[in-house]
Parts: structure tokens; C-alpha cells; sequence
């Protein structure tokens, strides 16, 4: 069969169609009336360090981290992902205020994207002959001590803000310890329950689990990301939802068989 029809695939199927089907109109509701998204204080931190950097005339570190996917795959991870989408957005911010944006890279494929957002953050900012490619370097491949070793090397010319999301483990703290021996404002992001300890305690403020994935929403002006973040709950609570009625359904067909429902395969 080309689509095989178990619960699972019809659960996948009914979750790509509504995502189809409500980002749209999630758009539509973003312009038609503002939206309350909950406080993130770490964004708020960002927000307010961002805006002094015309005064300091220092640079803005962005560290997108090591793709820990495994093995030599160039398919960047969820965290690499998003990271990347939160890097685009902090160098938009950072050149309109004509900041210099200085990013790294942990793999071949996220420097690339890299590149390309950085300098299509400084083109929509009105500053795209300002941009240089040597801002946006590769620190390693796949190596997350190697890579960490890199950030915590660009620390050293002490910029005025240090972004730091992405996918990161144990080696988190090569890089908090040189920010913070450099005393650079760091504002870190990450879901990986090695990092979130040493990055929670160094830094001065850490975006938790999902809220990585939720930061490029709160720092776009366009009302698409907020339409999309939207989406995801909506789709999050239809899961659950379609979750726990699939369980009230074995249930009541494991302990009422005289219904005759058939239980779930």
C-alpha cells in the first residue's frame, strides 16, 4: 500500500494537514489583531543589551554549536536548527543598530546557512556592503570540544554580547568559563540537560527546552513566525488531545468488551 492506514500514520497524516491548514489562518489572525505571547526573560535581556550596542561600538558573538546528531551526517539537529533561525534574527537586530555581528559555526552544513542568514540579516537591514564573509567562521566539524574550544577563543576580543543556542553538552563550559573570566553578557539557549546546569548558573540568562524554539517568533517583526508558533501549540494540544482519547478508546475496549468497539492496532 503506498499509505498504510494504522493509527500512527493516520496521526501523522491528520498533524501535516492541520499544520498546512492552520499556519495560514494563524497568519491571518496575527494581522488582523496582536497576539500575547508569555514573557521570555531571557529575550528581554537580549532586547535591552542589544540596544546599547550603537553606544559600545562593540561586536555581537553568535555560537550556533556542534551538530551532536552523530557520526559524519551533515543533517543539522533540531537544536542546530533553530539556533540558526535565532542567529538570523540577533544579526538583523545587531546591524540595524549598527552592531558587528561575529558568528561560528560547529559543522559544514550550519556554516553555510550561516553565512547566508548573516548576510541576509545585514541586507535587510539596509547594510549589506558592510557584511564580510570572514565574520561567519567554521570552528570544527562535528566536534563539540573542538568546537567549544573555538568560542571560547573568539571571547577573548571580549564583545558586547555573546549569544550562545544550540545544541550543546558538557563542553558548554569551556565557553561560560571564558565569558565569564572575559565578563561578557551572555545569553544562552539550549535543550540538552548536560548544558542546561552549566549554562543556567553562567550565564546571565538561559532560554529552557523549548523556549529555543520559540525565541525566532519573539524577535521577528513579520507576523509569520508568530503564526507558526501559534501552530505548534494548537498542533501540540491536538496531539494530546487525539492521545488521550485513543486511550479512553483501549480502555473502554479492553474493559467493556459488550460494546463490541474493536480496540486499536
Amino acid at each position: 500500500m503506498l499509505f498504510p492506514v494504522t493509527p500512527g500514520s493516520v496521526l501523522e497524516l491528520l498533524l501535516v494537514i492541520g499544520g498546512l491548514l492552520l499556519t495560514p489562518l494563524m497568519a491571518l489572525r496575527t494581522r488582523s489583531r496582536p497576539i500575547t505571547l508569555r514573557a521570555l526573560p531571557g529575550l528581554d535581556l537580549l532586547r535591552n543589551r542589544m540596544a546599547g550596542l550603537a553606544e559600545a561600538g562593540a561586536a555581537v558573538q553568535i555560537a550556533t554549536g556542534a551538530n551532536r546528531i552523530g557520526g559524519q551526517t551533515f543533517l543539522p539537529s533540531g537544536e542546530t536548527l533553530a539556533s540558526l533561525q535565532l542567529a538570523g534574527r540577533v544579526a538583523e537586530a545587531a546591524a540595524r543598530r549598527a552592531g558587528t555581528v561575529t558568528a561560528g559555526a560547529g559543522d559544514i552544513t550550519s556554516y553555510l546557512a550561516l553565512r547566508g542568514l548573516v548576510h541576509s540579516a545585514y541586507q535587510r537591514a539596509g547594510f549589506g556592503a558592510d557584511y564580510r564573509g570572514a565574520q561567519v567562521h567554521l570552528l570544527a566539524h562535528n566536534a563539540p570540544t573542538a568546537y567549544a574550544a573555538g568560542v571560547a577563543a573568539q571571547m577573548r576580543a571580549a564583545p558586547a554580547l555573546a549569544v550562545v543556542a544550540g545544541n550543546y553538552g558538557a563542553e558548554a563550559l569551556l565557553i561560560s568559563e571564558e565569558a565569564a573570566a572575559r565578563q561578557v553578557p551572555t545569553v544562552a539557549a539550549t535543550s540538552n540537560l548536560l548544558a542546561l546546569p552549566v549554562l543556567t548558573l553562567s550565564a546571565e540568562a538561559t532560554l529552557v527546552g523549548e523556549d529555543l524554539f520559540a525565541a525566532e517568533a519573539y524577535l521577528a517583526d513579520a507576523p509569520r513566525p508568530a503564526a507558526r508558533l501559534l501552530t505548534h501549540d494548537l498542533l501540540r494540544r491536538m496531539l494530546l488531545g487525539l492521545l488521550t482519547l485513543g486511550l479512553l478508546w483501549q480502555l473502554v475496549a479492553r474493559w467493556l468488551p459488550a460494546l463490541g468497539i474493536p480496540a486499536l492496532s
